[in-house]
């Protein structure tokens, strides 16, 4: 399976790597990549965000924000834009979605 990456902006502005789950227009499901395997096998459950903490992934932008975060407990708000705000796709829907039990 295909995995979609998204960075989330957590407590204080950390930025966190996460698998995109599922998001309609008022939250976005994702998971740590290193709990995909328990989540699969109900041990774990995705987190549910708001939108507004979900943006785009891009490698050398998320080592930046991290290596703020690392330096100095705080990142730019600069660099997040350059992420820019994930958007959903229209077509989205919840068929596969491992959230529901």
């Amino acid at each position: 399976m295909l995995q979609q990456f998204v960075t989330v902006q957590g407590s204080g502005g950390k930025p966190l790597k996460r698998v995109l789950m599922t998001a309609s227009d008022d939250s976005v499901y994702v998971a740590d990549p290193g709990m995909l395997y328990a989540i699969r096998f109900g041990v774990a459950k995705p987190i549910t965000v708001s939108p507004d903490q979900v943006f785009n992934f891009d490698a050398p932008i998320f080592d930046d924000l991290l290596a703020q975060w690392q330096a100095r407990n705080e990142t730019c708000s600069t660099l997040w834009a350059k992420l820019g705000q994930f958007q959903p796709m229209e077509d989205d829907d919840d068929e596969g979605c491992c959230c529901d039990d």
